[in-house]
């Protein structure tokens, strides 16, 4: 909750003792935990990490037909994303108000190769074969280094394992601008053999002038349990995306074509050496392409092609030295490898051919000290060949009340942001000799409550972050700028209801204040106020009817002078989801119900209203 003031300034309110106990006095006997992985590297319930994670399951993935990685991450408390309007086009990620590549994105624990901006073209990354998707929330750096400022996104895959019977999945979907898409997808075990895999395409057209994409998506994860305490995972992914890019609808390029790659291999051994003891040795070669043919945003007449490479390898050990305390203890190595030749090279020449390596070592101690009363504290070194080395730590606490079942947490970390390569290359209007990583602090303190028989829960998290060096690009003067104290701080709250097996509702809410305290104004694509929610019904037992809002209030957009208030909106997404038999369901939905004319990002306008249909078949 919130109290705003006419001088713009905002206090917060605390919950109430009748507020409380107006929700305690229905608490029960409590429901299953729910387990995450991402807050501490190992499988931990989540009120015991003192952290903020979301997570989005296939359930949700399935029931919500969200089909790529934006479409989920829209619901997440305090993350925002802006696109550009069309399919395949570069998608910013605001967590709590951080930079976009001051996010970090993994899959199963793996960090992906990043473009010359640092992002992770999130755009183009299907869920086909996505088990479920953990957002941690807050600086995260003992555990996972640089470029945690915001946040983990966690990218966990479906698997075979333990299944007594191979399922495959066929799906085909089109609907509005042309678009279509069909997906195959197999899983299963055999012996100590177990796999899985998932190809998809998706074609549109868009509704611009050259806003067409093809995309391919293939993903696959092979196991083999080699001993009882040993087993093998090898885990392959591939993509390629073909994208028009017609620029803002003040230029509408007909010409502009980008073409994305990207591939990846990583085996992954784990080694129950003990009861107590489990070791995991990791390993992961990811490349990632782009060839930009007439795209020309600052006037030179670029084509660009670019690389980057990364070697990543880890071991970590998690040691139980007794049922409360857990040890958790790595090391890992990170070789990114980065080029780029364009126009203005001569043939085969690069202007841009460089690689910086990372060694780190980590260590983090999860204990239950009391009955429900959980202490963590990490701590890691990062060694960095083109940048200073750096030491962040991190620690909190939760309890959970015994008998009511309220969770109380707080969480305080450091973070450590090594700026992008796009950042500090002279080639790419970055400034070696000027750019100095980020460093951020982040504090949170949050309360959640489940009622109702566990049927209901509500919760309420404030969180500050300050940040140093921020850096910030400047089009119009085409020059980078640090701001030497940035200020990110807010409130998300959440609330769920699910009292029956035919109804069910979800809100969330955050309120964001995202400062420049150096020249005094706000950062850009950062809203003040953002709701979303999803109310459900199954009016037959077999169909399920799902309504999604996304409300986006008070934000700013735009360069220096030229920063300015753009406009609010509301997006609906109606989904219809009826299962004909076991083996077969058919599906449909409305993005952007009401029409509304919108842009996340100035100058580049939202999809409009998109009507979408299709049958997914499971033998």
């Amino acid at each position: 909750m919130f109290i705003q003031t006419n001088s713009g300034r905002w206090r917060y309110a605390t919950i109430t003792a009748a507020f409380l106990a107006a929700f305690t006095a229905h608490a029960a006997d409590q429901a299953i935990p729910e387990v995450v992985i991402t807050a501490t590297k190992t499988p931990t319930e989540s009120w015991r990490t003192a952290a903020s994670v979301t997570v989005i399951d296939r359930k949700q993935i399935e029931q919500k037909q969200f089909r790529l990685l934006p479409e989920a991450l829209r619901q997440v408390p305090g993350l925002v994303i802006a696109d550009r309007g069309t399919a395949g086009s570069v998608n910013g990620i605001f967590l709590r108000g951080t930079n976009s590549d001051q996010t970090l994105v993994v899959v199963d624990g793996r960090p992906m190769p990043a473009n010359l901006a640092g992002l992770y073209n999130i755009e183009t990354m299907a869920l086909d074969n996505v088990e479920r998707i953990e957002v941690l929330r807050g600086p995260a750096a003992s555990l996972y280094g640089g470029k945690t400022l915001g946040g983990v996104i966690n990218i966990i895959t479906r698997s075979g394992r333990g299944m007594t019977k191979p399922e495959t999945t066929l799906m085909w979907e089109g609907g509005s601008f042309g678009t279509s898409r069909e997906s195959l997808g197999t899983r299963g075990a055999s012996g100590i053999y177990d796999w899985s895999l998932d190809l998809s395409r998706t074609d549109t057209q868009g509704y611009r002038l050259n806003s067409q994409m093809q995309l391919n998506n293939a993903a696959g994860k092979f196991g083999v349990q080699l001993a009882d305490t040993l087993r093998f995972d090898l885990d392959l992914r591939y993509y390629n995306a073909d994208v028009g890019v017609p620029n803002n609808a003040a230029t509408n390029d007909p010409d502009g074509h980008m073409l994305s790659e990207f591939w990846s291999l990583s085996p992954r051994l784990v080694w129950q050496t003990t009861d107590r003891w489990t070791q995991t040795l990791t390993y992961q070669f990811g490349n990632f392409r782009q060839v930009a043919t007439n795209i020309d945003p600052l006037g030179f007449g670029i084509n660009g092609r670019s690389t980057s490479r990364n070697h990543f390898l880890e071991y970590q050990s998690v040691f139980k030295a007794t049922d409360k305390w857990t040890i958790t203890a790595g090391a890992w190595l990170q070789d990114i490898g980065y080029s780029r030749s364009s126009d203005n090279t001569p043939v085969s020449a690069y202007d841009v051919d460089q690689h910086e390596t990372n060694w780190a070592v980590f260590l983090q101690s999860q204990a239950e000290i009391l009955p429900g009363w959980n202490l963590l504290g990490g701590i890691r070194r990062d060694t960095y060949s083109d940048f200073t080395d750096a030491t962040t730590w991190r620690t909190g606490t939760s309890w959970r009340m015994p008998w009511t079942q309220t969770v109380l947490h707080a969480n305080y970390g450091t973070a450590f942001g090594p700026a992008s390569p796009q950042n500090r290359e002279a080639a790419l209007f970055g400034d070696p000799t000027f750019i100095k990583p980020e460093q951020s602090k982040g504090v949170e303190f949050g309360i959640a409550q489940p009622f109702a028989n566990n049927k209901a829960s509500i919760s309420l998290t404030y969180f500050r972050n300050s940040i140093r060096n921020l850096i910030v690009f400047d089009p119009n003067l085409f020059v980078l700028q640090q701001i030497n104290q940035a200020r990110t701080q807010g409130l998300e709250t959440a609330f769920q209801w699910n009292p029956c097996d035919s109804f069910g509702f979800y809100a969330q809410y955050t309120y964001l204040d995202a400062d420049d305290l150096t020249a005094g104004t706000r950062l850009i694509r950062r809203p003040r106020h953002k709701l979303s929610g999803d109310v459900w019904v199954k009016p037959l037992t077999k169909l399920r009817l799902g309504l999604g809002a996304l409300y986006i209030i008070d934000r700013e957009d735009g360069f220096g002078t030229a920063q300015r208030s753009v406009e609010d909106y509301l997006r609906l997404r109606l989904a219809a989801n009826y299962e004909l038999s076991k083996n077969c369901e058919i599906f449909a939905r409305i993005e952007n119900l009401l029409g509304e004319r919108y842009q996340e990002v100035l100058g580049f306008p939202s999809m409009r209203t998109g009507a979408y249909a299709g049958i997914r078949l499971r033998f």
